[in-house]
């Protein structure tokens, strides 16, 4: 059995998780795993932040009308560990979705988007060059799906 995290340790010990709707991102973003999300909005959210967003939403691909998670075992199944608390690895990474509008949190529920928009100009400018134009051309022929 794997080592369990103390769950008054999180800030939820559980959090209920729904689809957040926004048909103009869906329709004109891009897919949680495509590869513009991989290869643009991974620098901008970071890995974890990354992979818990894309496990968030394939639940909801599994139990479309929401489900609850149980934030330890979401840790440690995303291999983020058994550290606790609000500067856990997790829920920085739950924190990092949100600032990002890829979530947004209301006590214990989360809203998930289910696809990202395009990357805003502040954050492709962060970007490396080759990226930055990499990701024009790329946007301009609409290459990922």
């Amino acid at each position: 059995m794997p080592p369990r995290l103390n769950p008054v340790t999180f800030p939820e010990n559980t959090v209920t998780v729904k689809k957040l709707t926004d048909p103009l991102v869906e329709q004109l973003g891009y897919g949680l795993r495509s590869h513009y999300v991989e290869r643009y909005w991974l620098s901008v959210l970071g890995p974890s932040a990354t992979f818990l967003l894309r496990r968030l939403a394939l639940g909801l691909e599994i139990r479309s009308d929401g489900y609850t998670v149980d934030m330890a075992e979401l840790s440690i199944e995303l291999g983020l560990g058994t550290k606790g608390g609000k500067n856990s690895p997790l829920w920085r990474s739950v924190e990092r979705i949100c600032r990002f509008n890829a979530a947004t949190r209301n006590g214990d529920v989360l809203l998930v988007r289910t696809a990202l928009p395009p990357l805003a100009l502040r954050h492709l400018k962060r970007l490396p060059p080759e990226l930055q134009q990499e990701h024009e051309q790329a946007v301009r022929k609409r290459a990922f799906v």
